[in-house]
């Protein structure tokens, strides 16, 4: 099997492991049945183990290339090895046989699927599957989704991706670790901040400081006056980040170091 995934679970999982990897693959192939991949992915923990693979500089070059920003997140040798399966897949059927097993996965089975929807040459077949499971309350499962994950800012509309973000603020999660959330900001997601600022202030509920990244860039005259307010009379990082948004320009933490900083304050 000639995937990037085969080449580094050889190096990484015990000859054991990788035996019962190949097998299961080879069986795959040459008589592919469902029941089959099933069983197989069900399997993978108790055959190649749960622990987390640490990756060469040079295995991590060559797996960004597959996957944008893999190098960010955790990797366990199961998940990776339900990947592979995923990508075994016959194409022309893996939408129905990964949408059934959706339906059944246990906790971490959700977490490899959702983290190995890129992989597939077929991924934005799974747009539909992808909004579906951003509606999750499992805190595991929706970060799958959203953080560090190339997916939702390759596939997303700008409806689905915004629906996303808002969660995220909601969630309290990292806002600074979704990929690519920089060039995904616009308009109606920050008139949407603007909003959830205000409902947050008549509620006398804190703002987070990462909140004014979306207005940054989309300086309307109600955005202006809600970043001098919270410049003046909000706590330190949310004057840090209510300034930078007002003066992009004026020497300030970047955003992810806002962000960073912000969850550490709230963890």
């Amino acid at each position: 099997m000639n995937h990037p995934l085969h080449h580094i679970l050889e190096k990484h999982l015990a000859p054991d492991a990788f035996r019962w990897l190949e097998g299961k693959l080879a069986s795959l192939d040459e008589d592919f049945k469902v029941r089959t991949f099933y069983l197989a992915f069900g399997a993978c923990p108790r055959f190649v183990g749960k622990e987390e693979l640490n990756f060469t500089e040079s295995e991590l070059s060559a797996l960004n290339v597959a996957y944008p920003n893999f190098s960010a997140t955790n990797w366990s040798a199961d998940q990776l090895a339900r990947v592979l399966f995923m990508t075994a897949l016959p194409a022309q059927d893996n939408v129905r046989i990964l949408d059934d097993l959706f339906g059944t996965a246990d906790y971490r089975e959700l977490i490899a699927l959702y983290k190995g929807l890129y992989f597939l040459p077929n991924a934005a077949d799974f747009v539909p599957r992808t909004r579906e499971g951003l509606r999750t309350n499992m805190v595991g499962v929706f970060d799958a989704i959203a953080l560090e994950n190339p997916f939702p800012a390759r596939y997303l509309s700008e409806d689905a991706w915004n629906h996303m973000v808002l969660k995220a603020m909601f969630m309290d999660r990292p806002m600074h670790r979704i990929y690519r959330i920089e060039e995904r900001k616009n308009a109606k997601l920050a008139d949407i901040f603007l909003d959830y600022a205000d409902e947050r202030r008549s509620a006398h509920r804190p703002v987070s400081p990462e909140l004014w990244r979306f207005i940054d860039g989309f300086l309307s005259s109600r955005a202006r006056a809600a970043l001098e307010l919270t410049a003046r009379t909000g706590t330190p990082l949310e004057q840090t980040a209510a300034r930078k948004a007002l003066d992009p320009a004026a020497p300030a933490p970047s955003w992810n170091e806002i962000g960073r900083q912000a969850t550490r304050l709230t963890n």
